[in-house]
């Protein structure tokens, strides 16, 4: 089956009329009979009724006609935005990143900047935990990925280092006490703690936990969130305190207060990871931008 075999098709089955269907496409009468019975043999099934004064289309050409309808117009759609692309008027551009990380600061700037400079490049942003960004990564879904923790790469990608993030403690506004960044770890003990679980972030939570064993910090953990965000929701409910990512905090909550802890002078690593082997024009313009290009 050819994709002439599919547009002649359509052509009969709007028109109704061999003539008609074989000018609106510029063939022979005789070269469009042929490939509609070449088609229908292909499928094992009649898709005209044989009129004496033509065709008819019959249920199964209306399905078929449904169906094809709407793969064709994704053909036509992406015979055009390959068209704009080979001519520098059309690009696409997906990432991948922790929601917060573009709430406020310099990934953000960037992501101004590049569309201010490329306001023709469509661009999608996945945000999702870094196995799954990572995974998205290989299989070539995206193109680049905002990372903090995660296992060694091969040499197929690039690890580029964007910035270190401090950790804070956040804790909820209706506990009256006010925390101190001096807070023993004695005290910090007694507190009900919100954490990650090691299956939605093992690599973070293992960089965290050998953190806390150092420190001599064991929390008390009372409930489990996967996911910075939902264990700010926990803390704001109440349910206890939480070491989380300081680009939170650009966007304010009156139930939620944080600290830094002189404790944890640690930063966490923010990296954008990309593959080399990428042909992207809008890859290479988006890293140009972040390097300050």
């Amino acid at each position: 089956m050819e994709l002439r075999h599919l547009k002649y098709f359509l052509a009969v089955a709007e028109t109704q009329n061999i003539r008609s269907a074989a000018q609106k496409v510029h063939v022979t009468q005789p070269a469009i009979s042929r490939k509609i019975k070449e088609l229908e043999s292909e499928l094992g099934v009649q898709l005209f009724d044989r009129l004496p004064k033509g065709l008819r289309l019959n249920r199964a050409g209306k399905v078929y006609q449904k169906e094809l309808g709407a793969v064709m117009r994704q053909i036509d759609d992406a015979n055009e935005r390959i068209r704009q692309f080979a001519h520098n008027e059309y690009g696409s551009l997906a990432l991948g990143a922790p929601d917060f990380v573009l709430w406020e600061g310099e990934i953000t700037q960037c992501v101004n900047h590049f569309r201010h400079d490329n306001a023709e490049v469509e661009l999608e942003v996945y945000s999702d935990t870094p196995m799954v960004l990572l995974k998205r990564l290989e299989l070539d879904q995206i193109d680049g990925a905002f990372l903090y923790h995660f296992s060694d790469l091969s040499s197929e990608y690039v690890v580029q280092p964007v910035s270190q993030d401090r950790l804070v403690l956040a804790y909820p506004t209706s506990w009256t006490t006010d925390i101190s960044p001096a807070i023993s770890i004695a005290s910090l003990n007694k507190l009900a703690t919100v954490r990650l679980p090691r299956s939605a972030d093992p690599f973070y939570h293992d960089w965290q936990e050998a953190l806390f064993q150092e420190l001599g910090w064991k929390p008390a953990v009372t409930q489990w969130a996967h996911g910075e965000s939902t264990m700010l929701g926990l803390v704001a409910s109440g349910n206890g305190v939480a070491i989380v990512n300081e680009r939170h905090f650009s966007r304010s909550s009156k139930r939620i207060k944080y600290t830094p802890l002189d404790c944890i002078p640690q930063t966490t690593p923010l990296n954008f990871v990309y593959k080399k082997t990428s042909d992207n024009p809008s890859l290479k313009s988006f890293l140009a931008v972040l390097n300050g290009e």
